[in-house]
């Protein structure tokens, strides 16, 4: 009989050992993989929460800008209404005074006064309005708007002081306007901003033609965009050497103090009875204002010299709104008639910044900008600025888009700019790069655009690329860079 031989060989115990090893080894890549899973989930749940929190910051933003915006513009509309009840107030106390053959009395006189601090108080009750209304949606101060406005108050204090006259007569324990002015101010450093908005210092250079004025060139600096620099600078990328090279800066102007530098009402003032207009038969207040034109026919020419009391007429910016837009109205449809004129408007920006749970880049900063209106109308409907004269016609505020509104022009919504081209820039005219401070971004970018190693990039780039380089057409953005600052 033959012996069976088994195709086994006798070691068949160890292979259950080494099936038993294996399946520890597929345990501990399953292992591995379900951590890199949980892992991935993990970092797709932060990235998610950081996504909502920052569309939920950008809502915030949205909803506290627009308010801010909103409570700017309506104390311009309850400013531009008291200050036309005070001209109608002002023709009454004048008709009184040509009716007995006199001068205008103290009560015109005070009249005048109260319009003079109302142009200024108003608007600035305006920007604390702003400020609460920000506030009151979830936005917290922002540390660089103090900044900027405390460095401003010292050019109240100084150069306001010795250069201009006063805005209004001082109540005691002030002995000139302008320190009245800049304690007005200076609450707000001790409430903290959370706002800020568009500026109109009282002193602006006489023209922005130098290249030092335009912002879209420290924009180029800043994004190394050379094409630009091709388009718009290509000599002064070439031939620069030192900070003496700059042509000097243009002369600055100093305005006369009628409106406020923050949420202005852009009015002018008249002599009272060298413009009293004719309003339409149907307006309640046509009745008056002829009373004082019959009186002023009638009055000895001697006395008329004595009445050189002003009152509050809409400025040249009040002209048709549509009008302003360089490049074209930001709006789909037509406006009506009785809507189209500029003036007043309410610009603000806030700036609110999160903290990333992904990434390396530290946070997101939310920058949002908004802008409301006052509007209104005479019976009509006429646009309240037909006759000139201010009238209290003004009875709703409206948002509307930030490239529409006049007081976010000229670069005031731009953080540090003014500070920048009113402060900093002419000590740099004089001195140099090394009085450059470090915490202003355009001072920042200038002592990069200083840097000749930089300039020499910007060069040989050019010289390899300048076909790429297209000049941007004409209407595209409403400034030579091609684009505007706001995307909404």
């Amino acid at each position: 009989m033959k012996k069976r031989i088994d195709t086994f060989p006798p070691s068949a115990p160890p292979i259950r050992r080494l099936s038993v090893r294996n399946q520890h080894r597929k345990s501990g890549q399953t292992l591995i993989f379900m951590t890199m899973v949980v892992v991935m989930l993990a970092f797709a749940a932060l990235f998610y929460f950081d996504v909502h929190k920052l569309l939920h910051v950008k809502a915030v933003s949205r909803n506290a800008g627009d308010a801010a915006a909103l409570a700017g513009a309506r104390w311009q509309a309850i400013s531009l209404n008291l200050t036309g009840d005070l001209n109608l107030a002002r023709a009454l106390a004048h008709i009184e005074s040509l009716s007995a053959g006199q001068p205008p009395g103290a009560d015109a006189e005070a009249i005048e006064e109260l319009q003079r601090r109302i142009a200024f108080a108003g608007p600035v009750f305006g920007f604390m309005a702003a400020q609460q209304a920000a506030k009151n949606n979830g936005i917290f101060n922002q540390p660089a708007f103090s900044d900027s406005l405390r460095s401003h108050i010292f050019i109240v204090e100084t150069e306001y002081v010795e250069t201009l006259p006063e805005p209004f007569a001082p109540m005691p324990p002030y002995a000139n306007g302008w320190m009245e002015y800049a304690d007005m101010l200076r609450v707000f450093l001790d409430q903290g901003l959370a706002v800020d908005a568009g500026w109109t210092y009282f002193g602006a250079y006489a023209n922005m033609n130098h290249l030092l004025l335009t912002p879209e060139f420290y924009d180029a600096i800043a994004g190394r965009s050379w094409c630009w620099f091709y388009n718009n600078a290509l000599d002064t990328l070439q031939d620069y050497n030192d900070w003496t090279d700059w042509g000097d800066l243009p002369p600055i102007l100093r305005s006369p103090p009628v409106n406020a530098e923050v949420f202005g009402l852009h009015l002018q003032r008249f002599r009272v009875l060298d413009a009293i207009p004719v309003l339409n038969p149907d307006l309640s207040w046509e009745e008056t204002l002829a009373r004082l034109r019959s009186l002023r026919r009638d009055a000895d020419p001697e006395l008329l010299e004595d009445y050189n009391a002003n009152w509050a007429y809409y400025s040249g910016r009040w002209s048709t709104w549509t009008g302003h837009m360089r490049d074209g109205f930001p709006w789909d449809g037509d406006i009506r008639g009785e809507f189209d004129y500029g003036g007043a408007d309410a610009a603000v920006r806030i700036m609110t910044e999160t903290e990333r749970h992904t990434g390396f880049q530290g946070g997101d900063t939310v920058n949002w900008t908004a802008g409301a209106k006052p509007f209104g109308f005479l019976e009509g409907p006429t646009r309240p600025n037909t006759y000139g004269l201010v009238l209290p016609a003004f009875t709703d505020v409206r948002l509307i888009p930030i490239d529409s509104t006049l007081s976010a022009g000229g670069g005031s919504l731009r953080p540090g700019w003014l500070e920048f081209i009113m402060v900093y820039l002419p000590d740099y005219m004089e001195h140099g790069p090394s009085v450059l401070p470090s915490g202003n971004w355009y001072a920042q970018q200038l002592r990069t655009w200083e840097q000749n190693q930089f300039r020499q990039t910007g060069i040989q780039w050019i010289l390899a690329n300048s076909a790429r380089c297209h000049r941007p057409p004409s209407g595209s953005g409403g400034s030579s860079s091609g684009g505007t600052m706001h995307g909404h």
